[in-house]
């Protein structure tokens, strides 16, 4: 095989590692970052619950966890490219560079109090105290975006801020006159927060609706309109008794707009199918939902989780097939070329080699009307040379047994005419 040959087999070896790496790399998994926080937080709880249900189930993408100090922080690390993904509520921080993927929890906040406080809408909330949940900071920002609603000014009111374990103490102690409730009632209920409700304003409270959802909504697009439903804080006769119309806060999954569409596509795929492997280790897991995909939702959904969620996502051979249909054909091109090159290649040997057949004859021509014994030697000599070098073609696979029975019957023509010539000079 001479250098051509070699070269298109070089050529052909690395063409076919190249696609040996590609294939490789594709098939590895692909880690996402993840930015959530505060550590402790529902957000966080879910997001490492991810990051286990993946590993496990060696799904091919994985999630890597950036924790942060909460949604402003997590929004913050996406638009600076610090994160690919982020778990966050809308209301209180939306990164400018991503969109939805995933709704990973729903609450809907209400007003709650005591029967004695004769509060009975939110209007009756001037002068009064009002306790809230203060972390995250969010929580309080909510709550004056709904007292703006009913034109209730902050100055008008008390605002105590309280961590969960003082919602209780607060009641009793008359340190509040009401609680503005943001998680206690979700699309999956938190035990928790309803037993801290019950502790705090008995087995009969009051629920005050913010009946004006579809008006907040308008002003702010991450509060949605919601219900509570009859029965949602549990007990006989149930309460609320009737079903309440409030607002619907979310907290979601966003990833980053510049994130490849169908690597958003496969991560919403891998994380709902979480649902039930990782249910009785995080019931709240089951409140996972799908965003809405209309033109005129109040949130963008990411390309790449719309198209899953609406059936669009392309299949492997969708997103690949050019390629391979690609590589086929300059594969095919590139091994008849590479045949061409070969076949051009052993003709050419083949000819070079063939050539001492026309120089045997040649000398023959020469010896016959030789003059000098001398030179006759000489002749003879240069006749071996091309012998040794047929027999060295011969051996390298230049020449078919043909050839060589041609060259054969030329040498001992050759032989022949060298003996006889120097009898001729003898006799002379």
């Amino acid at each position: 095989m001479g250098r051509r040959g070699l070269a298109v087999l070089a050529a052909l070896l690395a063409v076919s590692g190249l696609a040996a790496a590609v294939l490789y790399y594709v098939s590895q998994p692909h880690t996402l970052r993840l930015a959530v926080g505060p550590l402790g937080s529902e957000d966080a709880r879910m997001a490492a619950a991810f990051v286990q249900g993946l590993n496990r189930d060696k799904a091919a993408i994985r999630l890597r966890l950036v924790l942060t100090e909460g949604s402003e922080d997590s929004a913050r690390k996406i638009d600076a490219g610090l994160a690919d993904l982020a778990m966050l509520r809308p209301d209180i921080a939306m990164p400018s560079t991503a969109d939805t993927v995933l709704i990973t929890r729903r609450t809907y906040p209400f007003f709650i109090t005591a029967k004695e406080t004769a509060i009975g809408r939110i209007a009756d909330l001037r002068g009064r105290k009002i306790g809230v949940v203060r972390d995250p900071a969010g929580n309080i920002a909510l709550l004056k975006r709904v007292l703006a609603q009913y034109e209730v000014r902050p100055e008008e009111v008390e605002i105590v801020g309280l961590s969960r374990d003082e919602l209780v103490s607060a009641a009793r102690e008359r340190r509040i006159d009401v609680f503005f409730s943001i998680n206690a009632v979700g699309s999956h209920t938190n035990n928790d927060g309803l037993r801290r409700l019950r502790s705090a304003w008995g087995e009969d409270p009051v629920l005050i609706p913010i009946r004006e959802a579809d008006a907040l909504s308008v002003h702010y697009r991450a509060i949605e309109s919601g219900e509570i439903v009859r029965g949602a804080l549990g007990g006989d006769p149930p309460r609320p008794a009737e079903s309440l119309q409030t607002i619907s806060i979310t907290s979601r999954l966003v990833a980053a707009q510049a994130l490849d569409d169908n690597l958003v596509g496969e991560l919403t795929k891998d994380i709902l199918g979480l649902r039930l492997t990782l249910a009785t280790e995080l019931p709240a897991v089951q409140a996972l939902e799908t965003p809405s995909t209309d033109k005129d939702a109040p949130l963008p959904v990411h390309s790449g989780a719309a198209a899953y969620i609406d059936g669009e996502q392309e299949t492997f051979f969708d997103r690949y097939g050019d390629w391979f249909y690609i590589s086929a054909m300059a594969l095919s091109a590139l091994g008849t070329g590479g045949a061409t090159l070969l076949g051009r290649e052993n003709a050419n040997r083949r000819r070079r080699a063939m050539s001492g057949l026309d120089q045997l004859l040649a000398l023959l021509a020469i010896i016959r009307s030789c003059e000098d014994e001398a030179e006759l030697a000489r002749l003879g000599r240069e006749a071996d040379q091309i012998l040794t070098r047929v027999l060295a073609d011969y051996a390298r696979g230049d020449l078919d047994t043909a050839a060589l029975a041609a060259y054969r019957l030329a040498i001992d023509q050759v032989g022949r005419a060298v003996a006889e010539r120097q009898r001729t000079l003898a006799e002379d």
